[in-house]
């Protein structure tokens, strides 16, 4: 199976995919499963439950010096409400979720001030993420799962439809709880791309600024 582990749909501010949409990417880039890891909302786990998804949250946690960071969590069966990264980690773990943090080494986007506070905690980190900014931050996360044994995702960030699969988790498993189980021992492997449309970006501005809607 491949596993796009990190999309937006048109419920983050930011994003513009819908059903619609998303289910057309899934039949014609032959993405078997996406990851809903909205910002901060679930709301689109029920529009979108129609579709081979996987529920997760894109949690942005705040620490103590202000800074805030992103944390990926999956397999989630309701919302995540506390910002607090204990109390965060503490959910996903009482939902038999798992958690990674969100392109960790991106600090022009949000990533950890300290990641040392953080990696025994997690279960993965993001290894490729097609939307990094930084040169090597895909390369400097992987070599820091691979130093500190810990798991690896991938996924697009996908803002818009077109995204969805340039980067995604390969898994030899016939379901999604297969898949689980193997994800948590790290028998997975990270395919795809880095790099962001210009065009893709602009659509995210002018969405966050509410000069452009969803295609419904």
């Amino acid at each position: 199976m491949k596993i796009d582990m990190h999309v937006h749909t048109y419920l983050s501010p930011d994003a513009l995919t819908t059903p619609r949409e998303m289910e057309k990417i899934l039949k014609t880039r032959k993405i078997d499963c996406v990851c809903i890891t909205d910002h901060d909302t679930v709301k689109a786990w029920e529009k979108f439950k129609h579709l081979n998804i996987i529920q997760g949250v894109e949690r942005t946690i705040i620490e103590d010096n202000g800074n805030k960071f992103h944390l990926l969590c999956y397999f989630l069966n309701e919302e995540i409400k506390s910002q607090n990264f204990d109390e965060v980690i503490d959910s996903v773990r009482e939902q038999d979720g798992f958690c990674s943090i969100a392109h960790p080494f991106d600090t022009p986007r949000k990533a950890p001030s300290d990641i040392e506070l953080y990696y025994k905690k997690v279960d993965a980190l993001e290894c490729l993420n097609s939307r990094t900014r930084i040169k090597n931050g895909n390369e400097m996360a992987l070599n820091y799962a691979k130093l500190h044994e810990l798991g690896r995702t991938a996924g697009s960030d996908a803002h818009h439809y077109t995204e969805i699969g340039n980067a995604y988790v390969e898994c030899d498993c016939t379901d999604l709880e297969e898949f689980r189980n193997k994800l948590k021992k790290n028998e997975i492997e990270i395919q795809g791309k880095s790099f962001i449309y210009p065009w893709v970006r602009i659509y995210s501005i002018g969405r966050k600024m509410g000069l452009l809607k969803p295609n419904f």
